[in-house]
């Protein structure tokens, strides 16, 4: 009997499989010794996962599907689908606050490399240069010299831009201030203040073709803020980075923007773009006066507000923090999809009511409370949590934004 006891202690612990145990039951009644350790059960075959659900709101990207055509839903069915699709968002969410976290981390040891591969050059020298036509890659003597106060170097850089279509900026700052702002011009004027770890650790505007670049190491630095004018229409790509932050960028114009900072506050204004990516973690994120064709905006444990942005296909996610999207026109584009989602806090839009404008709107507040307040809306759900609306005059409407709206344990107010 204490053999059998063993035995099924064993099956209980998941020690061995059904089968395993039963065979050696059958061999202690039939008087064979019980085992005298754990029987190592067979490798279970890899079962792949369950296919991701479909999810019925809107989306542009992450390889969700795009805007299904018009039809009802019944009300459980949508519930389902929102409340999967916003488990997914916090999936999707987890990985972001691992990576900000770890960025962190890798900026007070210095380790974190924030130079462009493509932008990479040795042999910089800790000057800023001044271009000679035909040798805008070897440095020249600065404008004027360094100054130090208080353990800070100051140097001022002018660099003029040659022209072309293909020219690419990118500026990184570190533990200080990052502000470019464009003007109507053809020179980068900039002025660099740092404080470096080693004396004559280099730092350098540099231009490679027609990429320009400031080219430092970060182990080198305890700080670099970067204060720049640039040509405001002279770039096809723009990148602007910092780490422990403040960053300010405004009245730029390119096809490709890159806008990134790590603890700190992040403000964007008057950025025009075919593509926009702009992300901020652990501070204010503020966007006034853009405009694109694509653009995804992302913020982690801060408020995020949005003022007059004229973008056709629009992602934009917070975690921990309130969102809040003002609007009193949509001017460049006729069809708008947008996708705005925040989690344990509170999602407001105010929007416009035009006889041309026609919305489209799905709308989910778990464990909070929906309040649609625009005009001409006629209900296909209208739950507490759960809503979808549509403008009575939508199908004839000249211009037509999509939205899909999520957010947790907080209200969700669109008027």
């Amino acid at each position: 009997m204490q053999e059998k006891l063993k035995i099924l202690k064993m099956l209980e612990n998941g020690q061995i499989s059904a089968d395993e145990a039963a065979r050696l039951l059958q061999t202690v009644d039939s008087g064979g010794p019980a085992p005298a350790s754990p029987v190592t059960p067979p490798p279970v075959a890899s079962i792949p996962p369950p296919p991701a659900p479909k999810y019925e709101g809107y989306s542009s990207n992450n390889g969700r599907p795009p805007f299904p055509g018009h039809h009802a839903h019944t009300g459980p069915s949508t519930m389902e689908d929102l409340g999967r699709k916003f488990e997914s968002f916090a999936r999707d969410m987890a990985p972001k606050v691992q990576k900000f976290a770890e960025s962190a981390v890798g900026a007070i040891v210095g380790v974190t490399d924030k130079v462009s591969d493509a932008f990479t050059s040795g042999g910089a020298s800790h000057s800023g240069p001044t271009p000679s036509h035909g040798q805008s890659g070897r440095p020249a003597p600065p404008s004027r010299p360094a100054a130090t106060t208080a353990g800070m170097a100051v140097i001022n850089i002018e660099k003029l831009v040659e022209p072309g279509s293909h020219n690419e900026l990118s500026l990184s700052g570190l533990n200080g201030e990052v502000r470019i702002k464009g003007y109507n011009g053809d020179k980068i004027t900039a002025s660099l203040t740092y404080k470096a770890k080693r004396a004559g650790a280099p730092i350098e505007l540099m231009q490679l073709g027609g990429k320009y670049f400031l080219n430092y190491e970060p182990d080198d630095f305890h700080q670099v803020s970067i204060d720049a004018y640039v040509p405001e229409r002279a770039f096809s790509i723009i990148k602007a980075d910092g780490i422990n932050c403040h960053v300010d960028c405004s009245s730029l114009t390119a096809g490709d923007m890159r806008i990134s900072n790590e603890n700190g506050t992040l403000n964007i204004a008057g950025l025009s773009a075919n593509n926009l990516t702009a992300e901020n973690g652990n501070g204010r994120f503020s966007v006034s006066n853009i405009a694109a064709v694509t653009a995804s905006l992302e913020n982690l444990n801060g408020p995020m507000d949005a003022t007059e942005i004229d973008v056709a296909n629009l992602k934009m996610t917070n975690y921990n923090s309130p969102v809040s999207i003002i609007m009193s026109n949509f001017n460049r584009h006729t069809d708008y999809l947008w996708n705005v989602e925040t989690g344990n806090a509170k999602l407001s839009m105010n929007l416009p009511t035009m006889p041309s404008l026609g919305y489209h709107i799905k709308a989910h507040a778990a464990m909070g409370e929906i309040r649609l307040g625009l005009t001409g809306l006629q209900f296909l759900i209208n739950e507490p949590s759960l809503a979808e609306a549509r403008s009575v005059s939508y199908d004839h409407s000249a211009k037509k934004l999509k939205l899909a709206a999520e957010t947790s344990n907080a209200p969700l107010t669109i008027s």
